[in-house]
């Protein structure tokens, strides 16, 4: 859920910081007050595009914040999206943060990381779902149609499981054709993979042999000088009078008297002792060194052979030894497949149309549980229209297979599903996007949101313009649905209507004034009598008087019944 909302120089609003509430969240004012300001705000925390006209005049950025308290479904998939991005999360706290300047452009950042617009979008997908402006309709986006009706008949997971049978597929036939290709010029490249192979089996290369080779030629090569470095080096730790291993023992001992006396010396002698030690065991590992050490001309030239040979090949091919190693094996793959070439392909072909079987009896069941789907949940859909004032709207989803044409189906499925509209009776049903109005497509997304109540996903739904042109028993009912959604989802409507306002569980007021000459709108919580003065407004405008704040009681005592 939203939990606040902060507004710096976005238009009239100077600076505003609103506190939201669970349940339903309703915002009045006066007509040109500034309410659609705090929707706008809103879809810039969502990834909506920013316009730098809405800069408050004289300000050089407009900055709006929002922090979000998420739990459940919405808390998971933010966090798979804080992963995805390498973001900090704490399993729901998210604040999100949008910067406008006058000249359009734009910088978002959440839980103070910068982020790019297309995450911001994806972000804004799993937090909120905006209704009322046609830019901010989720309904008008070409998926609309089939991500709704798979949410209603709770088929997301049979379109998953699609999804990874196509995956399948499409990464089988891309296997088949790398190896057709593969194929089409393995007769001319099979000599030289043979050859390739026998001079890399014969050289029996081993990974890590070039730094060996490399320490035990610069030993043969110096054996000389190492021979009178390390006797040099011997003599002084063993051999010498006086030899270094035997003043330390001297020195061990008499420090071992002395602290006899003065125990505080006692710390001085097991570095002292662990330094004899070490220059005993260094004196025997010399020795141990000079008895193998010998100059060997033909071990020499036969590490220096080897190490040409390494260095040939290595040039010779173009690679370090390691993928030297790989290539060998892949050559080996390459010359088994090509001298199989009929079996290597009658195999893939057989991978291809086994996927290819999956795929299509997965999308064929995906498509026939759509199609069952579609007529019933177009009536209920339908249904829920009627009361919200569109007494002879229809609803349908057409659900048109694409099987067989490869370039137009996807991850989705083989149908485009779109949804159809009708307001009118006796007029032919068309695409919702292209009929309905503002007003019309917030009730049918108010009606869709109600036949799905708890499946739905998103925490926040905010609605603007839900009540264009109604009122009486409809907005009643408008109302009624926008609190029983409250009951799963967080809800923030804009609204013009007293019987709507009195039903929120929280009612701000947006109001504007003039000071110093320049507009400024302010957003307050109201409650008590300022909230019945508020509702007064709405029934009777200026005009209000005891009459309709009576009204406005009992508007608010009728609200409070269950």
């Amino acid at each position: 859920m939203l939990e606040r909302l902060t507004i710096r120089d976005l238009s009239v609003i100077e600076r505003a910081e609103i506190p939201f509430a669970p349940g339903l969240n309703t915002l009045t004012g006066e007509t040109g007050a500034g309410k659609s300001l705090l929707v706008q705000a809103a879809s810039l925390l969502v990834g909506e595009k920013a316009d730098g006209d809405a800069v408050r005049h004289g300000a050089d950025a407009a900055i709006v914040e929002g922090e979000f308290r998420l739990e459940g479904e919405s808390a998971r998939r933010v966090g798979t999206l804080f992963a995805e991005w390498g973001l900090e999360f704490d399993g729901e706290t998210v604040i999100v943060r949008r910067e406008v300047t006058g000249a359009g452009r734009s910088r978002a950042s959440v839980n103070q990381s910068p982020v790019t617009l297309a995450a911001l979008k994806r972000l804004g997908e799993a937090l909120a779902d905006l209704h009322g402006q046609h830019e901010h309709q989720s309904l008008l986006k070409p998926e609309a149609g089939l991500l709704t009706l798979d949410r209603l008949a709770s088929l997301d997971g049979d379109r998953t499981r699609f999804a990874e049978t196509l995956a399948a597929w499409r990464e089988a036939g891309a296997d088949l054709e790398r190896l057709e290709v593969s194929l089409a010029t393995f007769a001319e490249r099979s000599d030289y993979l043979r050859h390739a192979a026998r001079e890399l089996d014969e050289a029996t290369l081993v990974a890590g042999e070039e730094e060996d080779l490399a320490r035990d030629a610069a030993r043969l090569a110096h054996a000389d000088r190492l021979r009178e470095l390390a006797g040099l080096a011997l003599a002084r730790l063993g051999e010498d009078d006086p030899a270094a291993g035997d003043q330390l023992a001297a020195a061990e001992r008499a420090l071992d008297q002395a602290a006899s006396l003065d125990p505080g010396l006692g710390d001085l002698l097991p570095p002292l002792r662990e330094a004899r030690i070490a220059a005993e065991e260094t004196a025997r590992s010399l020795a141990r060194y000079l008895d193998g050490l010998e100059a060997d001309p033909a071990a020499l030239e036969r590490i220096e052979a080897r190490r040409d040979l390494i260095a040939r090949l290595t040039r010779k091919y173009r690679r370090p030894v390691p993928e030297l190693l790989a290539w060998q094996v892949q050559i080996g793959e390459e010359l088994a497949t090509g001298e199989d070439a009929t079996g290597a392909l009658e195999r893939a072909r057989e991978r291809v149309a086994a996927a290819a079987k999956t795929m299509t009896t997965a999308g064929r069941g995906l498509s026939r549980k759509r199609a069952a789907a579609a007529e019933e949940w177009g009536r209920r859909v339908t249904r829920e229209l009627k009361p919200l004032g569109l007494d002879h709207a229809r609803i349908e989803f057409s659900v048109e297979s694409a099987e067989g044409e490869a370039g137009r189906f996807g991850p989705h499925g083989f149908d485009r599903v779109e949804l159809l509209f009708g307001a009118n009776p006796g007029e032919p049903l068309r695409p919702l996007a292209k009929i309905a109005s503002g007003g019309e497509l917030s009730r049918v997304m108010l009606g869709l949101k109600s036949v799905l109540q708890g499946q739905d996903r998103v925490d926040l739904l905010i609605f603007d313009e839900v009540d264009s042109g109604i009122g009486g028993a409809v907005a009643q009912a408008v109302g009624e649905r926008l609190r029983r959604l409250s009951r799963h989802r967080q809800i923030v409507c804009v609204t013009h209507l007293p019987m709507i306002a009195a039903l929120a569980s929280h009612h701000l007021v947006v109001t504007k004034h003039v000071a110093s000459g320049r507009t400024a709108a302010r957003v307050d919580s109201v409650a008590g009598e300022a909230r019945i003065a508020e509702l007064a407004r709405m029934l009777a405008g200026d005009q209000a008087s005891p009459t309709t704040r009576r009204q406005a009681r009992e508007l608010l005592d009728a609200a409070a019944r269950p």
